[in-house]
């Protein structure tokens, strides 16, 4: 048998997909390179909002009159969109393997893209935010063992892996169902031998208040990027109660401010959703100043639409045009914060990991604290070298090469 596999979302469905493709290749199946050559299609889903829903929906009909199985959690969620699919009843492979009368392993597949590799540390999520469908997909948490997690690392950078991308639902919540926490979990993988580097994924702030100091140890050990991603959602207070988020907009702040405080250089990412039902003018007004306050270098900004079965669906909507208008505001504000980021960066000079190729002629690299630095020259994805930054955009800067004697 040989299956075409399509995935959208996030990393944890790319360690999904890449589960499937260890599977169907341990059963004696192959990994087909176009839908064209596959006799069944797996398509892995995403549905964290409306929108994508919709693009999920017309991907599944780019593929009418094959056999299409449909994963991811899409498949679990809105099974009542996908009348007439084959579909999985949870993400995750072994479910979408099931119909293919196929069995997935236990272990945590490698998942390899150039020289990064994604490594899942946990599935689920303990959150009970009033607007997600990701929980009812996802369930509750289920944390990797530590032991499990650095095996992975290890093997990862045994394969070439220059970048690790240790992914889940919140892995500020790592352990809290096994007794472990993502501190000493980063120790670990941080003591596996070679020259790699190491990114943690999202990690919600309610998750990680009561490990704060443990976590910046953390985050300055030498092969761990010093960036942490740590959505915010809103900046009022009163929306964050209805969104379920149990924090305050000043908690939040000074969260930020301990972290930055015991490390100066960190980049922090955060979210915002944008029209949260019932928001005013003064919530929003709120929200642009925590923009403002906490300057995050990475945004991510998500018009609201309701989900289906949760509560924030049935509550009252923000119209569309002040929703398109207050993520233009935000988005605005966030590039006025990046680009003179970027542009006081010039003259310093900084190592880099090489993790992709970018334009023609380009690739593009990664500093000590994750910022995007593109250089006008072709090395090989997993090379370090040092930079000087000469120029900037609005969220990267660009580098020259230092010593072009430096090994790669």
């Amino acid at each position: 048998m040989k299956v075409y596999i399509e995935t959208y979302g996030c990393t944890a469905n790319e360690a999904d997909s890449s589960a499937m493709r260890e599977a169907i290749v341990a059963s004696g199946g192959a990994i087909a390179d176009s839908p064209a050559d596959a006799d069944a299609v797996i398509v892995n889903t995403c549905a964290v909002t409306e929108h994508t829903s919709r693009a999920m929906l017309r991907a599944i009909r780019r593929h009418a009159g094959r056999r299409v199985i449909v994963a991811g959690c899409m498949a679990a969620t809105q099974a009542d969109m996908l009348q007439g699919c084959e579909h999985a009843a949870a993400p995750g492979a072994g479910p979408a393997l099931v119909l293919l009368g196929l069995a997935c392993g236990d272990g945590i597949p490698l998942t390899m893209s150039c020289r990064t590799a994604i490594v899942r540390i946990a599935e689920g999520c303990r959150g009970q935010c009033s607007y997600c469908i990701v929980r009812r997909a996802r369930g509750d948490l289920k944390s990797r063992p530590p032991g499990e997690i650095v095996a992975a690392v290890r093997r990862a950078v045994q394969a070439g892996a220059t970048e690790i991308l240790l992914t889940a639902q919140d892995t500020g919540a790592y352990g809290l169902d096994i007794g472990e926490r993502l501190p000493d979990l980063l120790r670990g993988v941080n003591d596996v031998p070679g020259d790699f580097k190491v990114r943690v994924g999202m990690m919600n702030p309610f998750s990680v208040a009561d490990i704060v100091p443990e976590l910046i140890d953390a985050l300055r050990l030498p092969r761990i990027y010093r960036f942490a991603h740590i959505p915010v959602q809103s900046g009022s207070d009163r929306i964050l109660r209805l969104m379920n988020r149990p924090y305050t907009a000043r908690e939040y702040r000074g969260l930020i401010g301990r972290m930055r405080e015991g490390i100066p250089d960190i980049t922090f990412s955060t979210d915002y959703i944008a029209g949260f039902p019932t928001e005013s003018d003064e919530d929003f007004a709120l929200t642009m100043e925590n923009l403002r306050h906490c300057r995050p270098l990475k945004v991510n900004i998500t018009r609201f639409s309701p989900r289906p079965g949760t509560p924030a669906a049935s509550m009252t909507e923000v119209p569309g045009p002040v929703k398109r208008e207050r993520s233009r505001a935000l988005t605005v504000l966030h590039h006025e914060i990046t680009s003179a980021y970027m542009r006081a960066a010039v003259g310093s000079v900084r190592r880099v990991l090489v993790t992709e190729n970018g334009k023609p002629g380009t690739v593009v690299a990664r500093d000590e604290s994750y910022n995007m630095v593109v250089i006008p020259e072709s090395l090989p994805p997993g090379a370090f070298t040092s930079v000087e930054i000469t120029g900037s955009g609005i969220t990267y800067m660009i580098g020259k090469r230092q010593d072009h004697n430096t090994a790669l």
